[in-house]
């Protein structure tokens, strides 16, 4: 973190910041995760990134946010053409994200940013924990452009592959073709297998759709994947197919959808949602007829890896903006920082952020083993991804609400990023499945999928390394929480499923923070032997101690002995074995 603003600064500000050079959890965790070529390959694009996240992309998502857009439904010849206008500045932040870093392009396209072959996931998402600092809404069209591709290369035929993937892959932006996926309807909802839009197959083995959808992210997009139910399908998820329904035909005609209207939402607002119906549109189906759904779900599962990134992001910048004003601004006649209540809140802050930001990043390692061909990563990537948006998008909203606190006054008004970040935290709770919802499909990878034991496994390997002696009472704490929810996970198989269900949110609570500590400690032995540092040690008992084994009621979280350790963890300084603290009396100052 930068040094601390004068206190003669009445209002300390971020506006400048390299985001990559001010976050040394970040550099840290990227040279620990990629290989030595990889990490100094990839540096540069960081750096570059962090220095445009914290200046034109910040200038510019403010700017976008206060001037969403608008419908333009006909031309002015009375022609309907259903145009989405966007601000200037949405459209310099589009060709900041789309070609001069290629974030859609990068794992489909070789030579993305001079990478020798596709750049890897792990970068990719480092790139998007960046970008989403200051600009949460134009990601999701990035994603969706992104997912699109991914589909089309598992499951389009050859036909579609070649007329469609060059123009969602390119990074010449006057060249591009953004994707999306719409499902969700007025009868559904979350109840995906309630969906009413009909398919009917035609001569020439196209397909048309008739219905609505009701939340259309990306509306502004040339193609969209979407479901819909084939006549004769049977009910429920079951039968339902995918279709690639482009908004103009390969003759140029305009397909038959028509945008209704634009969402008026409480955040994203720089990004376009609305509301579609389809009116004989013509379609093309995407795999088989009765694998839709999986499909589908499938894209939202990577989907889901990217909405929790934008999570810790949320929370990464949330944390920054509530340090550099603590540090440089005074009341009652010490610096804020020094103040115990509020080195309470910012030390909490910065365990909820470390502990996102290695679950994500670890997620997104683990996907790129899945895409080199190993069945563990595949079953691991199914439940990380489900379990990182359930909590980190949950608790981004406390972080940005927190983040506001410390500012006060200031963090209430729109020319500060706060409100921002505020609202936008809201929609990753919601997006990609309501909290109960994602907990559900947890529950499911964990029981119907066979991601239990690769979960036990990874965790008890992370733990395993651990051999620092002040650590390991702590240690012992998570592996006390990993038996117990494997003996909760083992017998929900005979439990009745509303019995079943109920249990499901405080399960996956539990299963996020015995991964999170579990990552956290396997760091915190690495940098131990690296570098005889203990500070991200003292990251991972604090953590756990927080979220597995808390305290006496009405107990503060933290003692002051913890909060004495909080600039050494802000800063990344040495962080001594004796600052561990011992497992007996957690919880008293």
């Amino acid at each position: 973190m930068t040094a601390p603003v004068p206190l003669q600064d009445a209002m300390p500000t971020t506006r400048g910041l390299n985001f990559y050079r001010e976050d040394r959890n970040l550099q840290w965790l990227c040279r620990t995760l990629m290989p030595r070529e990889v990490f100094e390959r990839a540096e540069p694009h960081l750096v570059a990134m962090g220095e445009a996240a914290g200046g034109v992309v910040d200038a510019l998502a403010a700017d976008a946010d206060r001037n969403p857009p608008v419908l333009r439904a006909y031309d002015e010849r009375g022609r309907r053409i259903d145009e989405v206008v966007h601000h200037p500045s949405y459209r310099e932040l589009e060709r900041i994200a789309f070609s001069r870093f290629g974030l859609a392009a990068m794992s489909h396209r070789e030579g993305v940013l001079g990478w020798p072959g596709r750049v890897p996931h792990l970068l990719k998402y480092a790139l998007v924990y960046l970008f989403s600092q200051s600009e949460f809404g134009l990601l999701c069209p990035v994603n969706v452009t992104d997912s699109t591709s991914r589909m089309l290369r598992l499951y389009g035929t050859a036909e579609l592959g070649a007329r469609y993937l060059p123009r969602l892959t390119t990074t010449d932006f006057d060249a591009l073709w953004q994707g999306t996926q719409w499902m969700t309807e007025k009868t559904g909802g979350s109840d995906v297998g309630a969906s009413t839009t009909l398919a009917r197959p035609e001569a020439d083995g196209t397909w048309r759709l008739w219905g609505d959808k009701w939340f259309c992210s990306n509306a502004n997009a040339d193609m969209a994947l979407t479901l819909a139910r084939p006549e004769g399908a049977p009910a429920g998820t079951r039968g339902l197919a995918m279709f690639l329904v482009p908004k103009y035909l390969p003759d140029g005609t305009k397909n038959a959808w028509t945008l209704n209207r634009l969402k008026d939402k409480l955040g994203s607002r720089s990004m376009a949602t609305g509301e579609v119906t389809y009116a004989g549109a013509v379609a093309w189906l995407v795999g088989k007829p009765d694998q839709g759904f999986k499909q589908m779900m499938e894209m939202v599962n990577v989907s889901r890896l990217a909405n929790a990134v934008r999570a810790a992001a949320i929370m990464r910048r949330s944390l920054v903006e509530s340090l550099v004003h603590a540090r440089g601004r005074a009341a009652f006649g010490r610096a804020l920082v020094e103040l115990p209540l509020l080195r309470q809140n910012l030390l909490e802050m910065l365990l909820d952020t470390e502990a996102a930001t290695t679950v994500v990043l670890n997620a997104a390692a683990v996907f790129d083993g899945w895409d080199a061909g190993s069945a563990e990563d595949r079953k691991l990537f199914r439940l990380l991804t489900p379990l990182a948006k359930y909590w980190t998008t949950m608790r981004a909203r406390w972080v940005a609400s927190e983040g506001m606190n410390v500012r006060a006054g200031n963090g209430y008004i729109e020319d500060w990023p706060n409100a921002r970040l505020v609202r936008d935290s809201y929609l990753g709770a919601i997006w990609e499945g309501t909290s109960n919802v994602v907990a559900l499909d947890v529950q499911r990878a964990l029981t119907r999928e066979g991601c239990l034991d690769p979960f036990l496994g990874l965790v008890s390997r992370r733990l395993a390394t651990v051999s620092e002696r002040g650590a390991k009472p702590w240690v012992d704490v998570v592996l006390q929480a990993l038996e117990a929810v494997e003996q909760q996970v083992r017998r929900w198989p005979d439990l009745p499923k509303p019995e079943r269900e109920l249990e499901a949110r405080p399960a996956a609570d539990t299963v996020y923070h015995i991964l999170a500590a579990s990552l956290l400690f396997g760091d915190g032995q690495t940098l131990r032997e690296q570098a005889d540092d203990c500070r991200k040690l003292l990251v991972a008992i604090l953590y756990a101690r927080r979220w597995l084994r808390p305290g006496a009621p009405n107990a503060p979280a933290f003692s002051l002995r913890d909060l004495a350790w909080l600039d050494a963890m802000a800063d990344w300084e040495p962080v001594p074995a004796s600052a561990l603290p011992p497992r007996e009396g957690p919880a008293t100052p």
